[in-house]
């Protein structure tokens, strides 16, 4: 797992250099569907931070009355004033025009997933990524259930008819290909952990989408519960601040979360003091035992599934006894995360900090019970 998130950062450094395409005609398009008529769709982490969800969602402002407003200066968005179709894209595969609201959409990322879910009513999403469905991983998959899975091969994907395919930074640049050259309008975008990066994420879809407005709305509340988690620990003294540390164990190596990382980000949104930054780290290293003690974490969240091991690596730490003097480890305070809420590359790392929130601040936030996201109906 980490393994291929290292790789997949490696590619997209080489995205940002590519030589942008226009879409095929329409027409061949349709040649496309005629010649695969025949062929047939495949169908080819968990153990929660203690927590209660209520039902009842968190109270969502209104919408900016002008969109053109909020879309402004959003990276990819040509013409925030053009809310009529067509209207044009510039993603990471070049320019792209999209010709009519897309009401059949694919994508191709568990993190376009969970966004796309957020802005569009279910039934506009007409297959989704192979992870969506898991349960372990995804958290719109109560949403995707039911839905066909796509794979890597193309044919899969364009016997769905979909008016738009959205791949991620991940996706390989053949499949890209291969899809834009059967006539299918691709758009490739990124996937950010940072709160602005998340937010440009959010409202270049809902404009590739057409659902602007409701792409705002979302922003706003993740804007609300953002402020909300800063109101708690920005005014303490850097002393109050707790030191955190993400760790996992797989193939008998150890990975923290340094900056850059998504992890690290969840940290500084829910006000802890990353110890991995701190010791100069970037993105998800390997690191020594003797780096964790000398570290010297207060805190230990491990976003490792229970199948994959996270349970029995934690019971190994609080079990070692040469961690024994490590803080997080002398006072019980290692716990494994939800990976959906901590690994996803999406606004749903928010929840995650939530979360972390409340280990941190339990006078202010122990008790607190945080809203799910909502969903459009229609």
């Amino acid at each position: 797992m980490i393994r291929r998130r290292l790789d997949r950062m490696k590619r997209k450094k080489n995205m940002a250099s590519r030589i942008g395409r226009t879409t095929t005609l329409i027409s061949a398009l349709v040649a496309a569907m005629f010649l695969l008529a025949s062929c047939s769709s495949d169908t080819p982490i968990e153990q929660v931070v203690s927590t209660s969800i209520p039902a009842t969602p968190t109270p969502v402002a209104t919408a900016t009355p002008n969109p053109a407003d909020a879309l402004t200066n959003v990276a990819g968005i040509v013409d925030p004033t053009n809310l009529a179709w067509p209207r044009t894209v510039e993603g990471l595969n070049g320019s792209v025009t999209i010709y009519k609201q897309p009401l059949r959409i694919v994508t191709i990322s568990l993190g376009h997933d969970e966004v796309t879910f957020a802005l569009v009513p279910k039934d506009r999403v007409v297959a989704t990524s192979i992870y969506t469905q898991d349960v372990d991983q995804s958290n719109v998959a109560h949403l995707a259930e039911g839905l066909p899975e796509i794979t890597s091969d193309a044919e899969v994907i364009i016997t769905q008819t979909p008016d738009i395919v959205i791949a991620s930074p991940f996706t390989s640049l053949e499949l890209i290909d291969a899809l834009e050259r059967l006539g299918l309008t691709v758009l490739q975008t990124d996937l950010h952990n940072d709160p602005d990066g998340r937010r440009q994420d959010i409202l270049l879809l809902g404009y590739a989408y057409g659902v602007e407005e409701r792409a705002i709305e979302v922003v706003q509340e993740i804007e609300e519960r953002e402020a909300s988690l800063r109101s708690v620990w920005e005014s303490k003294p850097l002393g109050e601040r707790v030191r955190v540390m993400s760790a996992t164990l797989y193939s008998g190596s150890l990975y923290t979360a340094g900056a850059g990382s998504t992890e690290g980000e969840i940290i500084n949104a829910a006000g802890g003091i990353n110890v991995a930054a701190d010791a100069g780290l970037e993105h998800n290293p390997i690191i020594s035992y003797e780096s964790l003690i000398a570290m010297d974490p207060e805190v230990i969240f491990i976003p490792q599934p229970a199948v994959w091991g996270g349970e029995d690596f934690m019971n190994d730490l609080m079990a070692n006894p040469a961690l024994a003097g490590v803080p997080a480890i002398r006072d019980g305070r290692v716990f494994i995360a939800d990976p959906g809420f901590f690994t996803t590359l999406s606004f749903w790392n928010l929840r995650g900090a939530e979360e972390l929130a409340r280990v941190l601040w339990p006078e202010e936030l122990g008790d607190a019970a945080f809203a799910s996201f909502s969903f459009p109906s229609k």
